[in-house]
């Protein structure tokens, strides 16, 4: 199954290539591309291993699942055919002032905010995601009253990778708020087409398993 693609085949990955063969264990490691997916097919032949036709794709979208730490060089394959949304000010307004509203009132026992660990974890899931797009606007007050939102709400809260978080093209929200709330929160303000959306991206931390 081909899940993720590598996007620029002209220069190595952070670290080189790396794989463990998902079947044996072993682990192929070089810098040159041609030399480990040599080394990984005599390998797959050698071990009764059967290999489809499209296997050279397999394995690239292997090592990028296995190697997250190679970042935007990989792009999930659903990126392809998932509908990009253009960037509207009115709903990230709408997305932000939704979550103000609601941290403001929540008097239920409930975290606002989903742990620093948790926020670091999704941080890092939207910092390398191909929906991540720069959260900006041409009129600079527009652009200071989304700032003045996210502190509002926020407060100190940051993650390591703030720099790196913009909006999404999915839904319009802004990332470096989002991924302190709780996703019941933020999915309450969806509509099913966005809902239905997300459940289809494996690795976003606002799907829901069906």
């Amino acid at each position: 199954m081909i899940e993720y693609e590598f996007i620029d085949m002209s220069d190595s990955p952070p670290g080189g290539w790396k794989i463990k063969v998902p079947k044996t264990g072993v682990e192929f490691k070089h810098y040159d591309f041609r030399a480990i997916s040599n080394a990984y097919k005599s390998h797959c032949n050698a071990n009764g291993i059967l290999l489809s036709p499209n296997w050279q794709e397999e394995f690239l979208s292997e090592m990028c699942k296995q190697n997250p730490h190679w970042g935007r060089k990989c792009r999930p394959a659903i990126a392809n055919t998932m509908k990009r949304r253009r960037l509207s000010l009115t709903a990230v307004l709408s997305f932000l002032n939704m979550l103000r509203a609601w941290a403001q009132s929540t008097l239920s026992g409930k975290a606002a905010f989903v742990s620093q660990e948790e926020a670091e974890r999704r941080a890092g899931i939207c910092a390398n995601c191909p929906f991540n797009t720069t959260l900006q606007f041409s009129c600079g007050a527009c652009m200071g009253a989304v700032l003045t939102l996210i502190h509002g709400i926020l407060g100190k809260r940051k993650t390591d990778l703030d720099n790196s978080l913009g909006a999404c093209l999915i839904c319009s929200c802004s990332l470096k708020a989002a991924v302190h709330v709780p996703v019941d929160v933020q999915r309450e303000g969806l509509n099913e087409e966005l809902k239905n959306d997300f459940d289809e991206i494996k690795y976003c931390w606002k799907r829901v398993e069906k």
